[in-house]
This record gives C-alpha cells, sequence and structure tokens, in this order.
C-alpha cells in the first residue's frame, strides 16, 4: 500500500502532461504524395506511394452524398473501420484518424445523394520545433 502511495504524484504529473498534449493546438500539413484511385466492387481505394503517419483525411467534391463507410489500411494489408457516414455531407468534409496507412477506402452502402467523391487528401503533423 505505501509503494502505491509513492505512485500517486508520478501519476499525477503523467495524467497533466498527457492531457496538456491532447489539448494543445495540433499543426496538420498536408502529405505531399500524388493519390491514385482504384474502384473496387463497394466503393473506391484511394492510395500512395507508401505508408504515413495520417492524422486527418479531407474528402473532396461536389454536391452531397452520404451513406458511406470509411476504412484504412493497416501494416499487414487489413482494412480496418475507421467511420460510418449516415447523414448528407458537404465538401469538404474532414475526418479525424490515427493511423500509418498508404491507403483509404470509401465504401458505399447505398448510393444516395447526388454528388460524389472525386478524390482525398492525406495530412499529417508537423513536427514542431522546441
Amino acid at each position: 500500500m505505501a509503494k502505491l502511495k509513492q505512485l500517486y504524484p508520478i501519476l499525477i504529473c503523467l495524467l497533466m502532461t498527457g492531457c496538456a498534449a491532447l489539448f494543445s493546438e495540433q499543426e496538420y500539413v498536408l502529405v505531399d504524395q500524388k493519390v491514385s484511385q482504384q474502384p473496387v466492387f463497394s466503393g473506391v481505394v484511394y492510395s500512395i506511394p507508401e505508408q504515413v503517419n495520417v492524422r486527418k483525411i479531407v474528402l473532396l467534391g461536389r454536391g452531397k452524398v452520404q451513406n458511406f463507410d470509411v476504412y484504412v489500411r493497416d501494416e499487414k494489408n487489413n482494412w480496418k473501420f475507421t467511420k460510418e457516414v449516415q447523414r448528407a455531407i458537404e465538401f469538404p468534409f474532414e475526418i479525424f484518424v490515427v493511423a500509418n496507412t498508404d491507403a483509404i477506402k470509401i465504401a458505399h452502402r447505398s448510393v444516395t445523394g447526388k454528388g460524389r467523391i472525386e478524390t482525398i487528401q492525406l495530412y499529417t503533423i508537423a513536427e514542431k520545433e522546441k
């Protein structure tokens, strides 16, 4: 029990540091790689040549679309469900993620809305100088 009491100040310090990092303003930088797209049976796969630490996905297009899912490909080439969008969205539309990936899949559950996603932009976090 005495050992646990010694850990409390350390835990409080770690929690305060972690919370400060979560609430600090982050600067997003566009990933400077060509995004290619490939139609698949359930939607479209948008890919880049190499894996990047992606923190934000911006969907660009025209009109309004709805009823689609967003998947991120992991290091083992498995698709990981990331976001379900049911309501109609307007462009540009931002999706915040934490993923090391080289591909994003937009899977359409049903064809609704008069619009289309034309491309995506991938963003990472900028390294801040100390």
